[in-house]
């Protein structure tokens, strides 16, 4: 260990450092928050690791001048004192050591709130989570045992004495395939699988937790576009309500038919997009851009699909 007086010096830099770089930040940035991503994450792992250095600067610090009081007056040769003075590099590492693993606790938390920014908060959460644990086929209309033997996953079916038509549904990483088409959902993070009451046998309808994490608005929008593009490429029609008389025309606010994109065709099976807010609503917060949110699909026999009859879809395409 080094003397008192280079202690005191490295614990006084440090913490001159995080004051001048508060301080300069401030002058820079006029009080406001940095825009860019990058450079805010740079400057808060900057102020965090000075923050870290100087609270694991101030213990050999601490211990000294507590040596060194104790010195000043006549106890040096006490026991707890002496043992101190004799084993001043162990205390320092052992009261690290405690640090060190609170730190282990605290930092992951303290990135998965996003004190690192969304980014680095995702990607812990992402090796946390693991890869995907296999592929998932199903559709309405197929029974347990094809959903079982056409997908990889190992599907959470549970056994009911009284029969088939319990509900099938797990929380895991996986990949989502509709049979009969080329799209692959990829990181997917639950799905829910129900049955018709007067058809126990054969699945009603799904739903599948397509984001592979929360997002912002502006993100959950681009995530829809993509897929409504990937669902036109691969054959399905997108389809509206159609409000069909001036009572439900006053009750949409004047409009003739309901928003593109949301609701899909083909063959017999009908695909909703969706989307679920998973923070709760601060007053005084812009509803277009607030909150925090994830994708998921919904999937229908046609015949099974509530107020099919209202719907209207595109044209097949030539």
């Amino acid at each position: 260990m080094f003397s008192l007086r280079t202690h005191a010096i490295i614990s006084g830099a440090l913490f001159a450092a995080m004051i001048l770089f508060a301080i300069g930040g401030n002058i820079v940035t006029g009080g406001r928050p940095l825009k860019d991503p990058t450079l805010m994450l740079g400057a808060k792992i900057l102020i965090f690791g000075l923050f870290l250095a100087f609270g694991f600067s101030v213990i050999p610090l601490l211990l000294k001048i507590f040596l060194a009081g104790q010195g000043a007056i006549g106890n040096s040769e006490v026991g707890l004192v002496k043992t101190l003075a004799a084993h001043q590099t162990a205390v320092v590492w052992v009261i690290w050591g405690i640090f060190i693993a609170g730190l282990a606790l605290a930092i992951p938390a303290a990135i998965n709130d996003d004190f690192f920014g969304p980014e680095a908060a995702r990607s812990l959460r992402a090796l946390l989570r693991g890869g995907s644990k296999g592929v998932l086929v199903a559709a309405p209309g197929m029974t347990t045992e094809e959903i079982v033997r056409q997908s990889s996953l190992k599907v959470n079916v549970l056994e009911n004495p009284s029969g088939p038509g319990t509900p099938i549904a797990d929380g895991v990483v996986f990949d989502f395939q509709i049979p009969g088409g080329a799209i692959t959902l990829k990181g997917c993070r639950y799905y829910f699988i129900s049955f018709d009451s007067n058809d126990r046998a054969h699945v009603q309808g799904i739903s599948i937790g397509t984001s592979p994490d929360k997002m912002s608005v502006a993100e959950i929008d681009a995530l829809d576009e993509d897929l409504r593009a990937r669902l036109e490429a691969d054959g399905w029609r997108a389809g509206h309500e159609v409000y069909k008389d001036e009572q439900d025309r006053q009750l949409h606010g004047g409009a003739t038919q309901g928003p593109d994109g949301y609701t899909w065709l083909k063959g017999d099976t009908i695909l909703d997009i969706e989307r679920k807010r998973m923070d709760d609503p601060v007053p005084g917060e812009d509803a277009a851009t607030a909150g925090q949110w994830i994708q998921f699909i919904e999937l229908w026999a046609r015949q099974t699909y509530p107020y099919i009859e209202r719907y209207e879809f595109a044209p097949p395409s030539p």
